[in-house]
């Protein structure tokens, strides 16, 4: 994924923007603000974002200014400009800036979309990514064009609706009929992920392991599908998460009801395998069969996989068909009168009533709720931010994170209490902290340092634990707490754990592995070049030096 800086003197623009930016269906990793172009100068320096997305009118210095000096610091910075002036000059210092796109004030949504599109597929063909995509459509010895690679991968993210090209290039010439399935893999308790065993992770997602763990087991799942599914299944990475793994399939049958029995036996075979070979968790949304591939075919897809937090999947979760459950509850309205109750108890600040209305929509068990629950999990939060902007200007809409406007953090969740509690925490954050947003965040950023202090012998704790602990996004956290006190979160964990590690070496006899294991650290070797690294000697070599030094000074 990818870092945004957004650029812009005027708050409720910037708001505006971020919000937008939010709704757009990207999922950035960062999303960062500049008040001015120097600040943001400053943050291109230090953070190194990949994507620019800067106001041209702004004080001393202006967004064409940022944009040329940012390109001395960073030659692969993507650069999009904003005015609300339809000059020509502009438009031609655009274009010699070679900067993707040129959009008016105020900006549409449509619009914007379209410019972080083009944002990202420039970032994407800087590092090469839209290439690797060959390696799973490259079946019939041929290779998609550039164009055709950009909407293959738009479409897959959910960023396009439908594919200006025929499938069929991807799959042999006989084909008949497509489907469109979504996997969802997570880890069990005390599983063992390539060799590493999971037990005491602080989630069992595949966002709790580390990169190469992730890296592994994707490939994994797509050579199981396909060594089962052939030629006529493709297996493709989603971008923005990492649990799921996006399948076209296909069918030479030329009746319906033929193909529909082949691909449903394959897509049984492939569960089947996944599971005893992998010993992992899937869930699985697969859609209706198609004569042609359509954003509709997604749509369901990643409906049907949403259903996992409304039905029983079992221990080794499910298939979820839509065809099983699209006709019965396709169709869906809003529960009105409580969502204008939500919104009344937002407005108002009524934390309690909000969180009970919000526990009773979700309690709701019409057949709509299922296949509809992330499209009112995303109102909710919509709400949330647009209440949010209304009282302090959008710095909320930071706190909560493109993920959770966009939708993508459904995908996150195992079950449907997991999603109220997230949604329950998050509102919980919003609202609680209003007054702290407004005068820069300082006392939510204190109660995070009064956590790190209180639990930093806790092996778990982390950024990520904060950020979801705290409801806030990882990139907001993570900036703010540098600028509020000077250090990055990771820097104040180790110097906490190794000054306590310090105290521990004087004062006991404890080992050095259980000095290790008692100041939070997880690996000894790890806290031994760490600590080597910071003070110059080795745990032991300090522990002798510190007992050579008389404890009171005064009696020398």
């Amino acid at each position: 994924m990818f870092s945004i800086l957004i650029a812009d003197d005027e708050k409720i623009a910037r708001a505006d923007i971020l919000y937008k930016v939010s709704r757009s269906g990207f999922v950035f990793k960062w999303v960062m603000e500049a008040a001015s172009a120097e600040e943001a100068l400053e943050m291109i320096k230090e953070h190194n974002p990949d994507i620019l997305l800067t106001d041209i009118c702004m004080g001393e210095m202006s967004g064409i200014d940022l944009v040329r000096s940012a390109r001395t610091l960073s030659k692969d910075l993507t650069s999009i400009l904003i005015s609300g002036y339809p000059e020509f000059s502009y438009a031609k210092e655009a274009i010699a800036l070679d900067v993707v796109d040129y959009i008016l004030k105020p900006v549409r949504q449509e619009e914007l979309t379209g410019a972080l599109s083009k944002a990202v597929t420039r970032m994407m063909q800087q590092r090469n990514l839209l290439e690797l995509m060959d390696h799973d459509v490259n079946f019939k010895g041929e290779l998609l064009t550039t164009s055709q690679r950009e909407q293959l991968h738009a479409f897959l993210n959910g960023i396009d609706t439908k594919l200006d090209f025929s499938a069929s290039l991807v799959f042999p010439e006989n084909t008949k009929y497509y489907q469109i399935g979504l996997i969802r893999i997570s880890y069990p308790k005390d599983a063992s992920i390539n060799g590493i065993n999971t037990k005491g992770l602080s989630s069992v997602s595949v966002k709790g392991s580390t990169k190469q763990d992730n890296e592994w087991l994707r490939q994994q799942v797509k050579e199981i599908i396909r060594d089962i599914g052939g030629q006529w299944f493709l297996p493709f990475n989603n971008f923005a998460q990492q649990q799921l793994i996006t399948v076209i399939a296909a069918s030479p049958n030329s009746e319906y009801r033929c193909s529909k029995e082949n691909l449903t036996k394959i897509f049984e075979e492939i569960y089947l395998q996944l599971r005893s070979r992998l010993k992992v968790i899937i869930h699985m949304g697969v859609s209706t069969v198609s004569e042609s591939v359509s954003g509709t075919m997604m749509t369901q897809a990643r409906q049907a996989l949403d259903l996992r937090l409304s039905l029983e999947g079992g221990p080794c979760g499910r298939i979820y068909y839509w065809d099983n459950y699209g006709d019965k509850m396709a169709t869906f309205q809003l529960p009105e009168d409580d969502v204008k109750l939500y919104q009344c108890m937002l407005s108002k600040g009524d934390l309690n009533k909000t969180l009970d209305i919000v526990r009773r929509i979700f309690s709701t068990e019409s057949p709509g709720m299922a296949l509809h629950i992330r499209m009112l999990y995303v109102d909710l939060i919509c709400f949330l931010a647009r209440t949010c902007i209304k009282k302090v200007g959008g710095s909320v809409v930071s706190m909560l994170g493109p993920e959770s406007l966009g939708g993508g953090i459904i995908d996150q969740f195992s079950n449907r209490e997991e999603m109220i509690d997230s949604l329950c925490r998050t509102i919980t954050t919003a609202l609680s902290q209003w007054m702290a947003v407004n005068s820069d965040a300082s006392v939510v950023l204190q109660n995070v340092k009064n956590c790190i202090e209180n639990n930093f012998t806790d092996s778990e704790l982390s950024t990520s634990f904060l950020s979801n602990k705290f409801c806030i996004s990882l990139g907001y956290l993570s900036n703010s707490y540098k600028n509020e006190f000077g250090v990055t979160i990771s820097k104040y964990i180790i110097s906490l754990r190794l000054d306590y590690a310090k105290k521990l070496l004087e004062d006991t006899r404890l080992s050095i592995a259980e000095i290790a294991e008692n100041s939070g650290f997880n690996n000894v070797s790890y806290f031994m070049r760490t600590f080597k690294k910071c003070t110059g000697d080795t745990p032991a070599e300090y522990r002798e030096k510190s007992h050579m030094i008389p404890k009171d000074k005064n009696k020398q």
